[in-house]
């Protein structure tokens, strides 16, 4: 009988939602120590109060102040033998050159761009390319 084995990115998850989990305990703690601390002080509740309204009042003008999420985006390798205007040409497309190197470029585009669109954007504006866009993440 074979017994199946915990795939690398189980065990990440499994510790990433461990790190979470303590850092909340040592959220709550903390936070429970501090109004502890200003409750026992002179106009503690007062305090205290003054502080959660204070804090609501941010939390609401921030999501109320703040655009909505950015559209998930992508991420490529391009390999190329000539480089013409890159950043320029990118740009006007709502491209994001993240790196370039002699004969790679590393771009972020929103996920409605597809390989051959982007190849044939690149190609069009000068490249040269040696192989399709390869999406990285």
């Amino acid at each position: 009988m074979e017994h199946s084995k915990t795939s690398p990115r189980r065990a990440h998850r499994w510790r990433r939602d461990t790190v979470e989990l303590a850092a909340v305990f040592l959220s709550v703690t903390a936070a429970d120590l501090i109004a502890k601390l200003v409750v026992d002080g002179p106009d503690g509740p007062v305090v205290l109060a003054a502080s959660a309204l204070a804090l609501l009042a941010t939390a609401l003008l921030h999501t109320w102040w703040s655009p909505h999420a950015p559209p998930p985006t992508v991420l490529w390798r391009v390999r190329t033998t000539a480089l013409a205007h890159t950043p320029t040409a990118l740009a006007d497309h709502e491209i994001t050159l993240l790196s370039l190197h002699p004969e790679e470029l590393f771009l972020r585009t929103s996920r409605a761009v597809t390989p051959a669109a982007l190849a044939a954007l690149l190609t069009t504006t000068g490249h040269t390319l040696q192989d399709h866009p390869t999406r990285i993440a």
